[in-house]
């Protein structure tokens, strides 16, 4: 919905319109467990009479996690975590306090469309269809981008120090990132808000990642890391088991998926295939399946053959190295 009707005119008269509520989430990664699912452990909202308007009512609440066993290290890592831990109110409860608060009719705004499409998820996971969220919001970071012209998503973070807002609020709190959000829209422009308006399904395309086996591996700061991780070589014979290191990746892209060829003493060549995803904190994570040398695999690899290489590095391990009899010296690794 663009803010270029925000306000309507009707008789001659001006009558506002609905209000804005710009809202932001922390959640437990599905990431880390393989259960499909970012599991949302606060809200925070402000409500305003337009985009960096005046204030009218700020919302916050905890929730106590019930899906997740574990905690991503992203999630683990949160100020408030022990909030959410204590917190009485389950995801059904808070949700409905949260739209209660929201009133009817109003236009829904984030920084990115994570956040949008995770409230969505988390709805549709407790089958809670009489709160629905509508069709479009109001991304904030693409409304920003344009206005510096950016060619990259700028974060929250640098947004609020390009635009000199005072920093008073704890970081990765849902609450002070709705306010900072709210901040930095004194900044933007009505074209710039006006296009946009987006559909959730057009941002965070890798977002519904698929159930898996086994459960992503993570996080890793950069490609590098992840590449060179044991968990992430380990390749699986899907046959008998096997395990074996690979030492090479390829890619077309050269960020993703990578490929890398491994022979199973038992049941000959197989291919491992290396996906990859961020979570909402930029993190990097990693998942591995292992497939049979079929054509189209094989035409797979080699195409990927003809993009970026990353050789992996070699660990000497510490310690003493064995020697054969005879003197012959053996490499422990």
């Amino acid at each position: 919905m663009p803010f270029s009707r925000f306000h309507r005119t009707i008789g001659g008269r001006e009558r506002r319109a609905e209000a804005l509520i710009i809202f932001d989430l922390e959640w437990n990664s599905g990431l880390y467990d393989g259960i499909r699912l970012d599991e949302i452990l606060q809200i925070g909202a402000v409500k305003c009479d337009r985009p960096g308007g005046q204030v009218e009512d700020v919302f916050c609440v905890y929730i106590r996690p019930k899906v997740h066993r574990r905690f991503s290290p992203a999630a683990g890592a949160l100020p408030e975590l022990e909030e959410a831990k204590r917190s009485r109110l389950d995801f059904p409860s808070a949700a409905r306090a949260f739209f209660r608060w929201c009133g009817k009719g109003q236009t829904f705004a984030t920084w990115g469309g994570n956040d949008f499409l995770a409230l969505r998820e988390n709805l549709e996971y407790w089958k809670l269809k009489e709160l629905a969220l509508p069709e479009t919001f109001v991304d904030l970071q693409i409304a920003f981008d344009a206005s510096v012209g950016a060619a990259n998503s700028v974060s929250l973070e640098r947004a609020v120090e390009y635009c000199r807002v005072p920093d008073v609020f704890d970081p990765h709190n849902a609450l002070s990132d709705a306010i900072y959000t709210w901040a930095v829209c004194a900044h933007l422009g009505p074209e710039d808000i006006a296009r946009a308006a987006r559909e959730p399904a057009q941002r965070r395309a890798r977002a519904l990642l698929p159930r898996r086996k086994t459960p992503w591996q993570g996080p890793f700061e950069g490609a590098k890391a992840m590449l060179n991780n044991r968990g992430c070589r380990r390749a699986t014979c899907p046959v008998c088991g096997e395990r074996v290191m690979v030492d090479q990746w390829f890619s077309l892209t050269g960020g993703g998926p990578y490929y890398a060829r491994f022979i199973c003493p038992q049941d000959g060549q197989r291919l491992w295939k290396l996906e990859t995803a961020r979570d909402k904190k930029g993190m990097l994570w990693a998942n591995g399946a292992a497939a049979a040398w079929s054509p189209q695999n094989k035409e797979a690899f080699q195409a990927a053959k003809a993009g970026a290489v990353f050789s992996c590095r070699s660990k000497k391990r510490r310690g003493r190295s064995r020697y054969r009899r005879g003197g012959k010296q053996v490499k422990s690794g």
